[in-house]
């Protein structure tokens, strides 16, 4: 009974200073925040890349809600579906604030938030998908192509409309003109029109009990918006585009690239003597890797430091060899943080990457690796033979550090000495052959220090040397 209520005791004690730190802890006037993004153009895919890094930044401030300040004519269907798929899985409250006009792709984008509100003298609807080519505007569209995408889009916007509790009929009559929309029989929209609602239609309510046809309000500015949804005075976040969407969206394209080009340029560093030009490049292909993907709100810093833990266990490895372990487990990070730079993963979604969001990143960064394993290939076997690497060569030797250089005569008379490599060769270093330090070059294999070689060829100052195999 006494050890019991010693456990009581101890219990309370605990609780009590839980709930007094908690207390302490919780920072005073703490307020809540609230993302706006400001959509005042066609929606493009620059659109997409504004809106989930927008909704990355939210999620990691904890923000109560997120709206969407718009005027929009329209855009893209394939960034619209993106844009939508985001919003649908938003850890947050959605708000859309039509400050003006909402049509087409913009009523899609405005059904896949929580709730709609309206500016006085503001339109949405007209929500039909058009053909339209660069350079040619809008264009016929052939009746089956018509039909098949019309019947994907009311699909789509009815399924979003009905998660996000609007009305899927008023949404589907925006898409299809044959769709007559009556309610309470006051017919809303005769068939053969899209129909497209003024701010006062929109907040029309119909039914029993009433309920406002779309709009959950009409409103002069944000602020009064935020008041209405119990928001005021919460503290603004507003995500402006950074004016490089659209060179992220091309980095995003050309990454297999940027991953063959960055991964070659490591190869020459460690193959040809001294440090240089074929760094800096690694550096600038994968900082631009890197850098789009974070524009493009994919990425983020948790991903760079990936990227740098394993290029430092890979450096370990070649600076220190028979570290196997360090090395694999480099290149399996470089791989990884490759990959998640890539996958678009959903704020308060699984905590892990599911097999369709890896299918992309692994075909992109596995075709970078391919190609860059092939130019290798090709690099190492026609490198060494040319007058450009001999000169880099002759140039390491001359410049060493302890300045020693072995003369032609000299060198010449140790040609088949076999000796020890005194650091190691990627391809140059040095050996010491017998009391003799010799600068030396291998044609392109790495050797480990201590590991016997033996000198095949002396070439004026260029004395080529082979490993010594028993």
């Amino acid at each position: 009974m006494h050890n019991a209520r010693v456990m009581d005791r101890w219990k309370l004690s605990v609780v009590g200073l839980l709930l007094v730190g908690g207390v302490f802890l919780a920072p005073a006037g703490w307020t809540a925040t609230v993302c706006v993004i400001s959509i005042r153009e066609e929606i493009t895919h620059n659109t997409l890349f504004l809106v989930r890094r927008a909704l990355r930044e939210a999620d990691s401030k904890g923000a109560a809600a997120l709206v969407l300040d718009m005027d929009t004519n329209g855009g893209r269907v394939d960034a619209t579906e993106d844009i939508v798929r985001l919003l649908e899985h938003a850890p947050m409250k959605t708000y859309t604030f039509v400050n003006k006009k909402a049509f087409s792709a913009g009523a899609y984008i405005a059904a896949a938030t929580d709730q709609i509100f309206m500016a006085p003298a503001s339109v949405i609807g007209d929500a039909k998908p058009i053909l339209m080519i660069p350079g040619a505007g809008v264009q016929e569209t052939p009746a089956s192509y018509e039909e098949k995408l019309s019947s994907a889009m009311r699909a789509l916007i009815r399924t979003t409309a009905q998660v996000k509790g609007h009305n899927p009929d008023v949404f589907e009559a925006m898409v299809d003109e044959d769709k007559e929309l009556i309610i309470d029989g006051v017919t809303i929209n005769p068939k053969g029109k899209l129909l497209t609602l003024t701010t006062d239609e929109a907040a029309r309510e119909y039914g029993t009990p009433p309920k406002p046809l779309l709009s959950a309000g009409t409103v002069k500015s944000l602020e009064e918006l935020l008041d209405k949804v119990g928001l005021s005075g919460a503290e603004r976040l507003t995500v402006a585009p950074f004016g490089f969407e659209v060179l992220g969206r091309w980095i995003t394209m050309l990454s297999p690239l940027l991953i063959l080009v960055g991964l070659v340029a490591i190869y020459l560093e460690l193959k040809m003597p001294g440090l240089g030009v074929p760094t800096v490049v690694a550096v600038i292909c994968f900082g631009v890797y890197f850098l789009g993907f974070v524009v493009a709100g994919l990425a983020g810093w948790e991903e760079v430091a990936l990227f740098v833990v394993g290029l430092t266990l890979v450096a370990v490895e070649l600076l220190f060899p028979g570290h196997l372990v360090s090395g694999v487990a480099g290149v399996c990070l470089i791989i990884a943080a490759l990959m998640l730079a890539m996958i678009e993963r959903f704020p308060g979604g699984p905590p892990l990457p599911v097999w369709p969001e890896w299918q992309i990143p692994v075909l992109k960064v596995l075709g970078g690796f391919v190609g860059s394993v092939v130019v290798m290939l090709i690099l190492g076997r026609y490198l060494p033979k040319t007058t450009l690497f001999h000169k880099m060569e002759l140039a390491t030797a001359t410049s060493a550090a302890d300045g020693y250089t072995t003369a032609s005569g000299e060198a010449k008379s140790l040609l088949g000495t076999t000796g020890v490599a005194e650091t190691n060769l990627r391809p140059s270093g040095k050996g010491r052959f017998g009391g003799q330090l010799v600068d030396v070059v291998t044609e392109g294999d790495l050797i480990e220090k201590g590991v016997s070689i033996k000198i095949t060829q002396v070439q004026g100052a260029r004395v080529v040397v082979e490993r010594v195999t028993t």
